[in-house]
This record gives structure tokens, C-alpha cells and sequence, in this order.
């Protein structure tokens, strides 16, 4: 596991990801992977259907052209990293899946917006973060260089991994760890609205950030280098991260509860919300 594979397909969204992943193999020390896919099959329905060479020559060129872009992009912005080119005959997410398996990290862009021209926005990274067995970026803007890593806090497992990261991440990057907990889905006006009043609400999220700063004092102590800011409130959990994130942070950690193959489907519903909006790089950490 010592090289990042990144998915290109000549969008600009896939330009991004390749500037992200070849800024992130420099910070990791690790080797950069990129990697276009061109599908040229056909559909059960067409079964007499074949499509003519010079066009899959044309669509191959397409890729191989997307894929020698993409590396000179990444050289321009991480000129100390090897990089490793490959054009591959299949199904985007099949592909980006095999390869990845000895990844150190899958990254793909995504420009979300439900444009059809481009593999890699909407299903493929959302599938690709759901089956992938380690890591997985989704990238939808570079995020900001100085900006702080976001991670969200609730002390299951899944959590614990996804904390885990950001440290490590927030340390390499010199830049703070933001850590979001949120004690209860309700904001504070349904809280009132239910009779809970100011100062009860005020007592609760005092406790709660008392028992966020034991979650996180083992990691303090791995990465004394790394400055913590802890936000607790009562929000819905997506809603706390993505305002944390805002548009100034350089990255987003979730964590996933599945374990690659078919259980990643269980990607869940606040990652997901997360990964579709975030205005920075999502990192989907499996626990």
C-alpha cells in the first residue's frame, strides 16, 4: 500500500482530484496511481451490436489523452512524487475497485451537479466509497490549504477510526483538528420548542463537551503538534459537519461502517449527506 490511485476522465472535477491526491501521496510519502477507464460495451438488449474499431480507438485515445493530462497536472503541483499512468477496458467503479485493492487510498472527483457527460461524479464516487476496502476521497473543490481538518465525534467505532485519521491528516497538514459532536439531532429551537430551556440546553452541551474532551485526550497525547477545536451542539449531525467545514477547510473525515464488498453499502446516511455537499475533500474511513 504505498501508492494513492486517483480516477481521471478529462473533466475538471477529475483535474482537481488528481492536484488533491498528488499534494496528499507528497504529504504521505507516497507514490501517485492514475488511472482512466473507457467502457465500450454494449448493453444485453443490443446483442448484435458492435462498435466499430476506429471509434473504440477514439475513445481510447480520449482516455489516454485524460490520463497524460492528468499526470502532468500532478507534476506541476507535486513534482517530488513518482507517478504511475494506466488506461484500463471496463466499468469505472470496477476498475477503480480492483485496483484499489492494494491502494493506500482511492480518490475520485465528483462535480455532483447531475451533469450525465463524465464517469467520475455522483454514482461512481458514491459507489466507490461504499465498496471500497481503505480509504476513499471524494473530491468536489481542493479545499483550503490551510484550512482545518473536520472530523465528526459520537464514540462508536466507526468514529473512533474516522478521529483517528483526521489527527493523523490535521498533524501532516500543520493545520487544526475541528472536531464536531452533536449531543442530540434536535437544534436548540426544537429543544425550546419541547420545554427544554436555555440553561438546561447551555448544562447539557457542557457535558457533552467534557465527555468529547476525554474521547479525544489519548489522540492529544499521539499529537501533541496538532491544536484541537471542539464544537458541540444540538444539530443534525450532517448539518453540524458541513457548517464546521464551511468552505475554508482542507478536509472532511466520515467514517463508514462497512468492510468493503457488499456490507461497504452501509456507507450511512450522514456520510452520504456529507460526501453529496461538502464544499472541501471528503476522506471515508472504514472502522
Amino acid at each position: 500500500m504505498n501508492a494513492i490511485l486517483v480516477g481521471v476522465d478529462g473533466s475538471d472535477a477529475a483535474t482537481g482530484a488528481v492536484r488533491w491526491a498528488a499534494r496528499t501521496a507528497a504529504a504521505e510519502g507516497l507514490d501517485l496511481k492514475v488511472v482512466g477507464a473507457y467502457d465500450v460495451s454494449t448493453s444485453d438488449y443490443a446483442p448484435g451490436l458492435i462498435i466499430p474499431q476506429d471509434v473504440v480507438d477514439a475513445i481510447r485515445q480520449d482516455a489516454s489523452d485524460a490520463v497524460h493530462a492528468a499526470a502532468d497536472a500532478a507534476k506541476d503541483v507535486a513534482p517530488g512524487v513518482t507517478v504511475a499512468t494506466s488506461i484500463v477496458d471496463g466499468d469505472a467503479t470496477r476498475v477503480l475497485l480492483e485496483l484499489g485493492k492494494d491502494a493506500a487510498m482511492i480518490v475520485v472527483g465528483t462535480r455532483r451537479l447531475g451533469s450525465v457527460k463524465g464517469l467520475f461524479l455522483g454514482s461512481v464516487s458514491t459507489s466507490v466509497a461504499a465498496h471500497a476496502h481503505g480509504r476513499v476521497t471524494v473530491v468536489a473543490a481542493e479545499g483550503s490549504d490551510s484550512g482545518p481538518v473536520v472530523v465528526g465525534v459520537d464514540g462508536s467505532p466507526v468514529s473512533d477510526a474516522a478521529v483517528a485519521e483526521a489527527f493523523r491528516q490535521a498533524s501532516l497538514r500543520n493545520v487544526p483538528l475541528r472536531a464536531v459532536h452533536t449531543w442530540t439531532p434536535l437544534d436548540a429551537d426544537a429543544l425550546h420548542g419541547y420545554g427544554i430551556g436555555a440553561d438546561e440546553v447551555a448544562r447539557m452541551t457542557q457535558d457533552a463537551v467534557e465527555v468529547l474532551a476525554e474521547r479525544l485526550a489519548g489522540y492529544a497525547q499521539d499529537y501533541p503538534d496538532v491544536t484541537i477545536e471542539r464544537s458541540v451542539l444540538p444539530e443534525e449531525p450532517a448539518k453540524a459537519l458541513l457548517d464546521a467545514a464551511g468552505a475554508d477547510a482542507s478536509l472532511l473525515v466520515v467514517g463508514s461502517r462497512g468492510r468493503g464488498g457488499f456490507r461497504g453499502l452501509l456507507l450511512g446516511s450522514t456520510s452520504q449527506k456529507v460526501m453529496h455537499n461538502a464544499e472541501c475533500p471528503v476522506m471515508v474511513v472504514r472502522a
